[in-house]
């Protein structure tokens, strides 16, 4: 009997010699990401799938992540990655924002054109002021970011003045944009980014906020002929990659060390760098094929500061319900953006 048992045992250790990849695929943690963005989209190709390869590279091919198609719509993919019915996703923070009231500081207007520099003070400020509130919890943050600059995109041939937008249909992202359009006599309808084609094409809405990147992504390019900016963008997108609890602990303790050094701040740093010099290319493209932007400034912009002057106020008084000090926090997110400005 002892024999056989040897036997099995050397037979079992030369079968381990053929295939030396056996041991470790067993080991190899997939992590199965639902990803709803089209395939093709600049940010499942140059940040999600590039932050990926770099996953299986720092765990040295123990954690994998996995692309698979949607589970569920946009908006519910907080829900599904948190219940386990999927590993990982990514979301758009307003898609849910009852549940994050803490991070529309990153999306107010009139801060910084710049994605890349908005994303890295974001991240500081929110990791610093509000990461112990806990607003994702049953989900490991992984890391957040925002867009470039929001811009106003519409149908109409030419935008002259503000007046021009009072009564268009515009799709809307969050509440903060709600607000902002009822500031300027806008009409909001609220949807994922996924269904612009669809509302526009049909007639549903006579514009949208967006950046010109998007425009290109989602292929609206045909439909949209006008748009309007203001300096330090009209907002932002937050935008936030998430794990299953449970997933991230069933991760060795030196693999999520290794993850979260390039997970955090530089991911908002990567993903934000790269969305911007997409932004730019972007901006260039539409201008040259004729895509005409109305640039608010001067007396109506000031008019404009004065009546969005509110946003800011409302969220210094929902971040002290979660007991955290908006002011002492606009002003650090502030100083950032100003530090991370300079050349």
């Amino acid at each position: 009997m002892k024999l056989i048992q040897r036997l099995g045992a050397c037979l079992g250790l030369g079968l381990a010699a053929l295939n030396p990849f056996s041991a470790a695929n067993a080991d190899t943690q997939v992590i199965r990401f639902s990803n709803w963005l089209p395939p093709a989209h600049y940010i499942v190709k140059e940040m999600l799938e590039p932050w990926a390869a770099k996953v299986n590279e720092v765990t040295e091919g123990r954690v994998k992540v996995e692309f698979i198609n949607p589970l569920g719509k946009p908006q519910a993919h907080l829900d599904l990655v948190r219940n386990g019915v999927a590993d990982m996703g990514m979301s758009v923070h307003s898609y849910t924002a009852t549940r994050f009231p803490l991070i529309e500081f990153a999306e107010l207007p009139f801060t910084t054109e710049d994605g890349g520099i908005n994303s890295v003070a974001y991240w500081r400020t929110y990791e610093k002021f509000m990461l112990d509130a806990n607003e994702h919890r049953g989900v490991k943050l992984i890391g957040l970011w925002t867009s470039p600059a929001t811009v106003i995109f519409t149908t109409k041939d030419e935008i002259k003045s503000l007046n021009d937008l009072k009564g268009l249909k515009l799709r809307s992202p969050s509440p903060l944009f709600d607000s902002i359009g009822k500031a300027m006599a806008t009409v909001s309808v609220n949807a994922p980014a996924s269904e612009s084609y669809e509302m526009l094409s049909r007639g549903v809405i006579d514009g949208l906020y967006f950046q010109y990147d998007q425009i290109e992504n989602f292929k609206l390019d045909k439909l949209i002929k006008s748009a309007v900016a203001a300096p330090g963008g009209l907002g932002k997108s937050s935008q936030f990659l998430f794990m299953n609890e449970r997933k991230w602990n069933a991760i060795s303790e030196a693999d999520r060390a290794a993850i979260e050094q390039i997970s955090g701040e530089a991911m908002a740093r990567d993903f934000g760098k790269k969305w911007q010099e997409a932004e730019n290319q972007s901006i260039q493209n539409l201008s040259a094929a004729g895509l005409k932007t109305y640039h608010v400034e001067g007396a109506e912009l000031e008019k404009l500061k004065a009546d969005l002057a509110f946003i800011e106020e409302d969220w210094i008084k929902a971040a002290k319900k979660k007991n955290v000090d908006g002011q002492a926090a606009l002003q650090f997110y502030r100083e950032q953006i100003q530090a991370l400005s300079q050349p």
